[in-house]
């Protein structure tokens, strides 16, 4: 059987992109109606991992990324129109498990992992460091006229640093076994997924 996703990517195009997975490749048909084949056997490493934006907060991608270095990345969330998403989660998770059992079977000695890419990772993560040490040196040494809104800013900031923890444990690159299991923590939370 046959296991498909499909999405639309963004406001410019009409259709919806179209993953197959089949027994000997990934067959990916874009709404032009062009297609592209990913054997499974030139995949050489997986991830998944917790991607948000501002607007998707729920947001999870697969990478395959072959031998040779192409990459091909695919997200759980369907554009509908300007800022608004819809989560495709319940077709996104078992297209997902589907693609990694033939990985496995056709392609054993890939490499797994979960979470963003180390560069992508440390880099947001310095990014965000020094943009909150910047906000309070701003709000806390810098004179202001406004002194008792300093403390409300402080606590604003506090309140953020939950979900910014979040993300950084949650989004943090590390390696997985090449099993169904191993890929789990980097996929969204639905019925039948949980370890």
């Amino acid at each position: 059987m046959t296991t498909t996703y499909s999405k639309r990517e963004n406001a410019f195009e009409k259709g919806e992109h179209r993953w197959s997975v089949e027994d000997h490749a990934l067959i990916w048909t874009r709404p032009a109606g062009d297609s592209l084949t990913l054997p499974w056997k030139d995949v050489g490493a997986v991830r998944a991992a917790y991607t948000p934006t501002r607007a998707r907060t729920w947001r999870h991608v697969f990478e395959l990324t072959t031998r040779k270095g192409s990459k091909l990345l695919i997200d759980n969330s369907h554009f509908r129109g300007i800022a608004d998403f819809e989560d495709r989660s319940p077709t996104f998770v078992p297209f997902v498990l589907a693609c990694l059992d033939r990985v496995v079977a056709q392609a054993p000695d890939a490499r797994a992992s979960v979470g963003s890419s180390p560069a992508g990772y440390f880099g947001q993560l310095l990014f965000m460091l020094a943009t909150m040490a910047l906000v309070i040196f701003v709000l806390v040494v810098l004179p202001s006229p406004l002194g008792g809104l300093i403390l409300l800013k402080l606590l604003l900031i506090a309140v953020m640093l939950p979900a910014a923890a979040v993300w950084a444990i949650r989004a943090r690159p590390r390696r997985a076994s090449l099993t169904l299991g191993g890929l789990l923590p980097g996929l969204p939370k639905i019925s039948g997924n949980r370890l």
